[in-house]
């Protein structure tokens, strides 16, 4: 049990040797003057505090080597970090600077030491960065500023700073953090908004100009066709019986093909419309849709022996004029590449891709080689080896009015095997 002596002890080291020094020295005195007793009290508790001092002296020894092994994690981590750290006196002097600071200044740390942090500091970024290191030392928050450095005395390097004053207000600590890859992509990206505007810029005069195109087609290029097609009709009905029938055939060529360009300038018409025409987002029974359109198409060859496939309730959201024109194009391709088939199945339904509705036409027709599919959406491109007749403009169309739904649109066949139309609508 201690005495109210041990308890008053001394706790470091040199108060230890002190008190230990002390004992001794009473001890000698005491064992001239005192009894034996007396001397052997004071030799055991001179032996107490001889473990203690030696228990004393253990801790203070793991406790340096803890500190020690500390101070390198610390160093490890302040050196090495992903971050340069600087500190600078009220006069911008770096006083100190992990690797990665002097890393990105491009120079040896001992040699930044003691310099003026503005001297790495781009000349027209160093009134900024004088008035930024005001404000830290004067605000004692957190500052951020952007500047330019000169790494290694000449190459631009942009960083970020954030600093914040010291307690002593004589100093502040700064985080550098190295941005240029990120003001490199922000000056690529105001490229591309700059091309951008400009590309769109040309887009409304693309528009302007394709108005204006629409508006010649439609009204200068069908009055010469509708007079060849009133003179041919004249020609017939006044001379048809003084022509030989080979005149006869070149009139009704003449007349025919007048039939087919205003078709296809209707086509066009409304091809180019399909991006300008405002949609209207309503609730659409596509399932009643392809039943009207099958039972169109029934009526145009009732001779034929064709079976339509549509399931009850399929019903989506979107424009439901220009939906019906998804179906009259997709169902009316399989209706035309079906044509010489004795029997001919045409489904409409839906399915599921990636989690979302997916609709479909399919047929039993003569299909077509996949390594075309990619082209089937191009303005004017048909399936080869077909004879139907057509513009080759109605799935290109379907692709626009499928995208304007934010869906998109894919085909599948096999020749010989018929084909498969899918699109999602969102």
């Amino acid at each position: 049990m201690q005495t109210d002596k041990d308890m008053n002890m001394p706790t470091t080291a040199a108060g230890l040797r002190r008190a230990e020094e002390q004992l001794t020295a009473k001890a000698l005195e005491a064992g001239l003057s005192r009894t034996g007793d007396e001397t052997q009290r004071l030799l055991h508790e001179l032996q107490v505090h001889q473990i203690e001092l030696e228990m004393q002296n253990a801790e203070l020894r793991q406790a340096g080597e803890e500190m020690e092994t500390a101070l390198e994690k610390y160093t490890d981590l302040y050196d090495f970090a992903p971050v340069g750290y600087f500190t600078l006196d009220r006069d911008g002097v770096v006083q100190a600077a992990n690797l990665t600071a002097a890393g990105l200044l491009g120079i040896e740390r001992a040699r930044l030491l003691g310099r003026r942090f503005g001297h790495f500091v781009a000349d027209e970024a160093r009134p900024a960065f004088a008035a930024f290191l005001t404000r830290v030392l004067e605000s004692r928050a957190k500052e951020v500023c952007e500047v330019a450095l000169l790494k290694g005395g000449t190459q631009p390097l942009f960083v970020q700073i954030e600093a914040v004053a010291a307690a002593s207000g004589q100093e502040c600590r700064a985080a550098i953090i190295d941005i240029s890859t990120r003001r490199q992509l922000e000056e690529r990206l105001d490229i591309l908004h700059t091309d951008l505007a400009a590309r769109a810029t040309e887009l409304v005069a693309a528009n302007i100009e394709l108005e204006a195109f629409n508006y010649t087609v439609s009204h200068d290029l069908r009055k010469p066709l509708t007079l060849i097609n009133s003179y041919c009709q004249v020609v017939q009905e006044l001379c048809g019986s003084k022509l030989d029938g080979q005149c006869r055939g070149y009139i009704r060529d003449m007349y025919e093909g007048t039939l087919r360009m205003n078709r296809l300038i209707d086509t066009l018409l409304d091809f180019s419309r399909i991006t300008h025409v405002e949609m209207r987002q309503e609730k659409v029974d596509l399932s009643t849709m392809a039943k009207n359109v099958a039972r169109e198409l029934k009526v145009t060859a009732p001779e034929r022996r064709v079976s339509f496939r549509i399931p009850e309730g399929i019903v989506v959201h979107g424009d439901a004029a220009l939906l019906r024109v998804v179906l009259d194009n997709l169902m009316g391709n399989a209706w035309k590449h079906t044509g010489n088939r004795e029997e001919t199945v045409i489904e409409f339904g839906m399915t599921d891709s990636a989690g979302k509705p997916a609709f479909f036409v399919r047929d039993n027709g003569p299909g077509f080689d996949m390594a075309l599919a990619d082209t089937l959406f191009i303005p004017f491109q048909r399936l080869p080896g077909t004879d139907a007749e057509g513009s080759g403009i109605g799935l290109a169309t379907v692709e626009r009015i499928v995208r304007r739904h934010g869906g998109r649109i894919w085909a599948e066949g096999k020749p010989g095997a018929g084909a498969t139309f899918h699109f999602t609508l969102e």
